[in-house]
């Protein structure tokens, strides 16, 4: 874990908790629940407990922790373990009132609980920053308008090898520069932001119109690997089951087929919408952004992950600056965080079934 990255999202989240009164407004649904429990006749604090319950849900729906990244949540979730919040918070409320409708007393020990650990990380967030502080310790930003790729390469895929790790970066580079040269017509350079360790995380920086292509791809991807899970399950429960291997081929072939045609849709459509270069050049370009969204969805298939985030642009000061450019650049900015949204991790348990056709990547 990255520690400056890591103070990054404690001062997003701590910032979120303080702008959304999470902790105020839950000892407030603690407070009317435990008045209810005192006084059950008197109707006023089942209205009151009503009122902060609404409250609650309302901000909880509109938390920013809602559009972290998986990255993000999974960070927060290692330090904070039992902690929830936005959606999941709400959900854990719910599923407590309505598992001690009849109960109340109960329901007033697991929301004390759920007051208690979530004030008790607000103050260790505190404590941290106040310690980031003296210690010096930055934080890492995306400046107004930048968008960074965040790209996971399980150790168990490269066996934890160097030349495994190498192989997978240029991989990745192979994926970037031909979704880069369909959109702009030139392969980009692409920087490493930051690198951290558990699996290999990278970060890179990259371009806005490159990462609205790439976030709507792998959302398109993603939306098929979710159907080819279930055919993905079901071969490997039949080998398990000491079918051949042999008698599974059909399904396999299946499964690569429904993902084929999706991927060779996409670069088409890419391709159409933003290749603007040579037409002999066209049809080349088509098939290696195929080769390209090929790699990303065998490497989906076998545990990769990927992630987008992009810094919004403020709005200008003065009216009359807000030019066509910048115009432009929020919509792009919207779109890339409307993909980025449906882009979320998948447990991938057995072995992979997609063997997209790939050619060797001979890219320095």
């Amino acid at each position: 874990m990255n520690v400056e990255r890591l103070n990054r999202i404690l001062i997003d989240l701590n910032d979120a908790l303080k702008k959304e009164n999470t902790v105020i407004l839950l000892q407030e649904v603690r407070d009317n629940l435990q008045n209810q429990v005192n006084q059950p006749n008197q109707p006023v604090y089942q209205t009151e407990l009503v009122k902060s319950l609404e409250k609650l849900y309302e901000n909880l729906i509109k938390s920013a922790y809602n559009n972290y990244s998986p990255s993000w949540k999974e960070i927060i979730n290692e330090i904070g373990h039992s902690v929830e919040f936005g959606d999941e918070l709400k959900r854990k409320i719910e599923s407590i009132f309505s598992s001690n409708v009849i109960t109340p007393a109960k329901a007033l020990e697991d929301i004390n609980e759920l007051f208690e650990d979530l004030q008790n990380f607000q103050t260790a967030i505190n404590n941290t920053l106040s310690g980031f502080e003296t210690l010096g310790i930055e934080e890492e930003i995306l400046e107004d308008g930048e968008c960074e790729l965040g790209y996971t390469i399980p150790r168990e895929f490269i066996d934890n090898e160097l030349s495994g790790l190498k192989k997978e970066i240029s991989e990745l580079n192979f994926i970037l520069n031909h979704i880069s040269e369909a959109v702009t017509g030139k392969k980009e350079e692409f920087k490493v932001k930051t690198i951290s360790s558990s699996d290999f995380l990278l970060y890179i920086l990259i371009s806005l119109n490159v990462a609205d292509v790439l976030s709507k791809a792998t959302e398109r991807i993603l939306n098929h690997y979710k159907q080819i899970l279930e055919i993905k399950s079901l071969r490997n429960q039949l080998k398990e089951k000491g079918v051949p291997a042999q008698q599974t081929k059909g399904i396999e072939s299946y499964a690569n087929g429904i993902m084929k045609e999706e991927i060779k849709a996409i670069a088409k459509e890419v391709i159409e919408e933003y290749y603007k270069g040579d037409k002999g050049r066209k049809n080349e370009l088509e098939n290696s952004l195929e080769i390209a969204l090929n790699k990303l969805a065998n490497r989906i298939d076998k545990g990769f992950n990927v992630e987008i985030r992009v810094e919004p642009l403020p709005a200008p000061k003065d009216k009359t600056n807000e030019t066509e450019e910048y115009q432009k650049k929020v919509e792009i900015i919207k779109s890339i965080q409307q993909s980025a949204k449906n882009i979320e991790y998948i447990e991938n348990n057995g072995e992979s079934i997609l063997q997209l056709p790939e050619i060797e990547n001979n890219d320095e």
